[in-house]
Order: structure tokens, then sequence, then C-alpha cells
């Protein structure tokens, strides 16, 4: 099973770790979603479309942590991605799952699979020009992400669909679960879809999706922990305690990490640093910056302190 790694995001006076079963890893996800559907839930209207304007507003934040703000991002998308899965026909052409998906339930594999896929594209999304948490954090406060027009978000979906069902070789899955359906996909009792989505989303991992697994077990997976996301907003001495945190942490390192660190925090994208100092590929960018992540976060809890020992009283 290939291993889900937090998302990353290095800024020039600290590195923000956002764990992917977090709420706030499903913002970028949240940006993506066109008015039409974000007025499901009228009071998100109002979120910032600035993620340091909603990390920096209790309100927002409490909004971010709530349920509803997930099951907003969760139910859109799946319902955006059913309506591109195919199934066969009997004359070996494909087409859409005839009728409304509310006529399905919600032990229904293929329903089951809508939600499955989200996680895969987040991490499209991340690794997407332009669609990065860095990116994100990186643009001026005032700065508000575009809305996407419903054409584009069906079109992004569409795509994004195709693509991740061919990488995965979903199709041979869903033809089968097509041709061998039951009467209780249709009419059996209807398990709490979302209550599916948040167990299975706060494993550490992406499942290899079986068929059998899918018919028999589903994919549940016990725990509900949602954890606490450090509010990058923070007080003038604390943003300056940051700054020669991080300027000490760096003096530490040799002169390529450092360079990933000052490049990264200055924008550019890990094809761009690949470039200036001289890797092969970005894999190996992104490989160092999770290794400098959790120096970063041993140097806080340790050698810093250590610092501060010896140089405030």
């Amino acid at each position: 099973m290939p291993q889900c790694s937090d998302f990353l995001v290095v800024l020039p006076e600290t590195i923000i770790r956002i764990p992917q079963d977090s709420h706030l890893a499903w913002l970028r996800m949240f940006y993506a979603l066109p008015r039409e559907l974000v007025e499901k839930r009228p009071a998100y209207l109002e979120m910032p479309r600035n993620i340091r304007r909603v990390l920096g507003s209790e309100k927002y934040r409490a909004m971010l942590q709530s349920d509803s703000f997930l099951e907003l991002v969760w139910d859109c998308y799946a319902w955006a991605v059913w309506q591109f899965f195919q199934i066969p026909h009997k004359d070996g052409t494909y087409h859409d799952i005839p009728g409304d998906w509310q006529n399905y339930s919600g032990d229904f594999p293929i329903w089951r699979m809508s939600y499955l896929i989200l996680p895969y594209f987040r991490n499209k999304i991340e690794a997407s020009e332009g669609g990065s948490f860095q990116e994100l954090f990186l643009e001026p406060i005032e700065h508000d992400v575009a809305w996407m027009t419903f054409q584009q978000f069906s079109i992004f979906v569409e795509d994004l669909t195709k693509i991740i069902v061919e990488e995965q070789n979903w199709q041979p899955v869903i033809d089968e679960i097509w041709k061998n359906r039951q009467p209780e996909d249709y009419t059996g009792k209807n398990i709490q879809k979302r209550d599916f989505m948040r167990s299975w989303t706060h494993s550490r991992t992406i499942p290899t999706l079986s068929l059998e697994e899918i018919k028999e077990n589903g994919t549940s997976i016990s725990g509900e922990a949602l954890y606490e996301i450090a509010d990058p907003s923070a007080e003038f001495e604390t943003r300056v305690l940051d700054k020669m945190k991080m300027e000490d942490f760096k003096n530490r390192l040799d002169e390529t990490d450092r360079k990933i660190l000052e490049l990264r925090a200055a924008g550019h994208s890990q094809k761009e640093i690949v470039e200036k100092v001289g890797f092969k590929v970005p894999s190996a960018v992104s490989k160092r910056i999770e290794k400098l992540a959790t120096r970063f976060e041993d140097f806080v809890s340790k050698e810093y302190g250590e610092f501060l020992d010896k140089h405030i009283e």
C-alpha cells in the first residue's frame, strides 16, 4: 500500500506540516468547488478564499473543523465523480450510470468508489502547478482564490476521474461490479456514506482497491481522531521568534538543503528547484523536503529548547 505523505509548506519563518487526515487538507478541494455547489451550505459562501484569512479567524477555523465542511466537500465531489464513471453495455460500449444516483444504495460498491477516489483527487491537485498548499500560503493575504465556473469544475472532475480510473486500473473492477449487481444495490439498507468516507480517510495509507474486499468487507477503518492544525497567524513577538528559529535551523544545514528551503519559500516549484540544485527528478526534492521537515520538528522540540535555555534569561 502506498504511503500518504503529509502536505508540507516551506515558509521563510517556518515549515508547516498538514496531515492528510485533517480538515485543513481538504481546503484546496473546497476552493475548486463552483459557487452553485457551495450554495448547498450557504454559510460556506462567506468562507474567505485565502488560507491565511481562514486560519487567522476563530470563526472560520471553527467552520473548517466542522463536519459540515467535510460533508460539503465529499458529497459534492462524490456526486460529480459518479456522473463520469463508465459502465459496460451489452454491445461492449461504455456509457454513464443510468438513473438518478439516489436510486442506488449507499452500500453499492460503485457508489463507495465515488468517495474512495477523493484522496487521489487531492493528491493530483497538490502535485499540479498552481494547486498546492505551498502556493496557497504564499499568496498575499488580500488575494482571493478565483471561483471555478460550473462548466470548468465539470471538465476538471471528468478529466481527473478518467486519469485516476486508468492509473489505478479501476475499470475492470467497475465492470465486474456492474455485471454482478444485486437487488440490495438498489433497495438495501443505505449506510451513511459520509461515515464510510470519514472512517476511511483517517487511514495513513491508500488501500489497493480489491473487488472482493469492497463487496465483502468494504474499506471501513476504525479511528475518529481529528488533528489540530497549528494556526500560522501569530502575534508580532511570535513571528519574530519563528524567524530566529528558522534562521538558526538553516545555519545548521549544508548548502544544498539551505538552498532548497530558500527556493521553496520563495515560491519555486519542485521542477524549478531540481534545475537549480542539480537533482535529476522532482521526487528527489520532495523526499529531501520531507526529511528537512522532520529535522526541523526535532530541532524545534529539542535543540532550540536548549538554545533558548542558554541565551534567554
